[in-house]
């Protein structure tokens, strides 16, 4: 992973051939001025006591591992970052992220690296326990770890009736130091269960540890408002699927998709579009060609369903979206031109498209859309 300073921007690539911008065709823009005002109202939710952990596991939920924890490694709000695995970790360690880096799900590489990189890890099962605590002596060094505590969403972590006795065998290990105990919503949008959650991992309290289970709608639903910090996902990202629009308007959407004109034509009445015939032209048309498709993350379901914006307008999408192109509509737009940039994801002036559309237009959530934008998409922080 490359990223050069180019102007105002940073400029992340998976391919060492790319040098500029300008020869782009499809790309990713991300907005450091809307993820701080994202940061600046989910601190504002939590209140002043619970500090924010970015999650930026899984390609930072289709935003780019890197770039995004380059944007939280600069922003105030954000005191840590948690991450899936330790290869996540790892690469960010390795590229000179340095605010302090949580594993949350499992480990996947070797234990020395957590000494090497101090990391801290997730602990649910005592084998684990053991032979971290030996990388521990290897090093003559303590690892931090923190308990797994399930409160109900049957995932990983000890349970209620097996924490105390998880802790204290622990504290017999002499490598191992507990950082904290954590847990996860399962309906954090639904403050009833919320709450009774809450009220099992009430017994991670005062145990000297730092405590941790809220996420993105946990930060306007739940009652205990003092926890260390709190784990924001999507809601950094700029997304609230389950809240209402009132909730969600006060966030700004991060990441903007854009593709390019590679050509247009026009098409008679009669003609078919795409794969398998599955758009028939009742006029005469005239069409783009666009250099975007499913395999780069625009959803095959919005094939004759969804819509781009060019010059401020909508234009629809027509036939199946292929793996690597997609032809849209632009009979009503005018000044159309070979090159000219396409807003997949993003807004125009008044007319804006995102992952809440596309949700709808296909059922799946807006986690689902985004976790699918490829990671060779180039991401550039603006």
């Amino acid at each position: 992973m490359k990223h050069n300073h180019l102007k105002n921007k940073i400029f992340f690539s998976d391919n060492n051939t790319i040098s500029s911008p300008t020869y782009l065709q499809n790309w990713v823009e991300l907005s450091q001025s809307a993820l701080e005002s994202n940061a600046k109202q989910l601190q504002q939710w939590l209140g002043p006591i619970t500090k924010i952990s970015g999650v930026i596991k899984s390609n930072a939920y289709g935003h780019g591992l890197l770039p995004i924890a380059t944007m939280y490694d600069q922003c105030d709000f954000i005191t840590s970052l948690s991450v899936v695995n330790l290869s996540e970790a790892i690469k960010l360690r390795q590229n000179n992220i340095k605010k302090p880096i949580i594993v949350i799900s499992y480990l996947d590489a070797f234990y020395d690296f957590i000494v090497q990189y101090a990391i801290q890890v997730v602990v649910y099962d005592l084998t684990i326990t053991h032979q971290l605590n030996e990388i521990g002596k290897k090093y003559n060094q303590k690892i931090m770890v923190h308990i797994k505590f399930d409160t109900g969403m049957s995932r990983l972590g000890v349970t209620a009736s097996q924490l105390n006795d998880f802790i204290e065998q622990i504290k017999l290990l002499p490598y191992i130091e507990i950082k904290g105990i954590f847990s996860h919503f399962a309906e954090s949008y639904i403050p009833s269960t919320t709450h009774q959650q809450e009220s099992i991992f009430a017994l991670a309290r005062n145990k000297g540890f730092e405590y941790h289970i809220s996420n993105s709608h946990g930060s306007l639903t739940t009652k205990y408002k003092n926890y260390n910090f709190a784990r924001i996902g999507i809601g950094l990202y700029g997304y609230l699927q389950q809240h209402t629009s009132e909730f969600q308007n006060k966030l700004q959407p991060v990441l903007s998709l854009k593709t390019k004109i590679l050509q247009i034509k026009y098409i008679s009445a009669g003609s078919s579009v795409g794969y398998d015939s599955m758009y028939k032209v009742t006029k005469d048309m005239r069409i783009a060609i666009i250099a975007i498709g499913y395999a780069e993350g625009l959803d095959a379901r919005l094939s004759n369903r969804g819509s781009v914006i060019i010059n401020g307008k909508l234009a629809p999408i027509i036939g199946r979206i292929c793996m690597n192109l997609t032809i849209i509509d632009i009979s009503h737009i005018e000044n159309c031109i070979i090159g000219q940039t396409i807003t997949i994801i993003g807004k125009e002036g008044d007319v804006s498209i995102s992952m809440y559309d596309w949700a709808t237009l296909t059922q799946a959530s807006t986690y689902n859309l985004l976790t699918k934008l490829s990671s060779s998409l180039t991401r550039i922080i603006v």
